[in-house]
């Protein structure tokens, strides 16, 4: 099918562009023209003054809707993947603790879900190599010291979907853990850790940094830890979440003036209930947890388990609590994301040869309407 869009506030990575026609054909971007060959046939749609955006990014989502990733079955595999795409996100990665049953679960999902092969660029797991000091959510019996064996155990039953995985950088023998991954083409990303700073810095091959501030060594003047570490590398990536919950608003604000804006990943980290109103749900079937202002918590100990945000509400906080351009916050959850998965020749941003997953959304990131394969 041929599209034509017309009426709209073109985001790029570097600019917005009014006044002109985003031309696609056979699902890629063709051209952002002045005019059009008014010999072919295209579909119009009239984006009626919104902005229009490449597909959005969720690079760490446990779930939404009703349910997780770790424990669906094919329909609410399912379900949670159209709310998801629903909301924007045209590629995302299902995010899980290291529990091989599962990895085994979400991998078969994939494999039985082939029209999502489009759409989810991998799997994220948090751990096992983890610090049990700073374990957040993790459940202490998914957590293992360093083990070359057990990873290699991991990415065979990940049959080739895994993608990312959290790591702590201060354990013994993480540095073969980090060649392996590495040799694997798995991102290893630091997160779950009381390392030092310094620890963090000597080593080599880390590309991300899993959720800022959140289960980590924060920033001190005489002993800074893992927080500090994209302040000072301005080349690894780095996840904030800005549901303002897990990070307070001003903490928010800081990162946006001050770290990469090229490396800033703007995340989720959604749980069950993302996307749905607040209230009550129940999680693995058996654990009651609470959707409100507050995240997603369960009623038991009021202990944060994750987000209800979804990536419109994300934006929406980081307008109205940064100074960040539109660009900017847009960059955070398209071409950032992209290129630390390295697949920003494919997809991320609105250029000539790139395949058409776009959004349009009005100036309070309400979705009018989702273009994707």
């Amino acid at each position: 099918m041929n599209i034509l869009i017309k009426n709209g506030k073109i985001i790029t990575p570097e600019k917005i562009i009014e006044d002109r026609y985003l031309i696609i054909e056979n699902h890629i971007i063709k051209e952002i023209a002045e005019d059009f060959d008014k010999t072919k046939n295209y579909t119009t749609i009239n984006a009626e003054g919104n902005f229009i955006s490449p597909g959005f990014f969720d690079t760490h989502i446990h779930g939404a809707g009703n349910g997780v990733f770790e424990t669906a079955d094919k329909d609410l595999f399912t379900e949670i993947s159209d709310l998801i795409l629903k909301n924007g996100i045209t590629t995302f990665l299902p995010t899980l603790l290291c529990n091989e049953t599962h990895i085994k679960n979400v991998v078969k999902q994939i494999n039985d879900h082939p029209e999502l092969k489009e759409h989810i660029a991998g799997i994220y797991v948090e751990g096992p190599f983890v610090n049990p000091e700073k374990k957040g959510g993790i459940n202490p019996d998914y957590i293992r010291k360093p083990d070359l064996d057990n990873l290699k155990k991991i990415i065979d039953i990940s049959e080739g979907h895994l993608k990312m995985m959290t790591i702590a950088p201060e354990l013994e023998d993480i540095d073969k853990i980090i060649d392996h991954l590495l040799q694997n083409d798995i991102i290893p990303a630091f997160g779950h850790s009381m390392t030092d700073l310094q620890t963090a810095l000597s080593k080599k091959g880390v590309r991300n940094i899993t959720h800022l501030f959140n289960a980590m060594t924060g920033i001190s003047h005489k002993s800074p830890g893992l927080a500090a570490l994209p302040f000072i590398d301005k080349d690894i990536f780095v996840e904030v979440n800005g549901d303002g919950v897990h990070i307070d608003n001003q903490i928010i604000k800081m990162c946006f003036e001050h770290l990469n804006p090229e490396r800033i990943i703007s995340i989720t980290d959604a749980v069950i209930s993302a996307g749905l109103p607040y209230g009550d749900y129940f999680y693995d079937t058996d654990k009651k947890v609470s959707s409100s202002e507050r995240g997603v918590r369960y009623k038991k100990n009021d202990v944060l388990i994750g987000s209800s945000f979804m990536i419109p509400d994300v934006l929406r906080n980081l307008k109205k609590n940064t100074q960040a351009k539109m660009s900017e916050l847009i960059n955070s959850v398209t071409i950032n994301p992209a290129k630390m998965l390295s697949v920003d020749k494919d997809r991320g941003s609105i250029e000539k040869g790139k395949r058409a997953d776009l959004v349009i959304f009005d100036d309070n990131f309400n979705i009018k309407k989702v273009i994707s394969r």
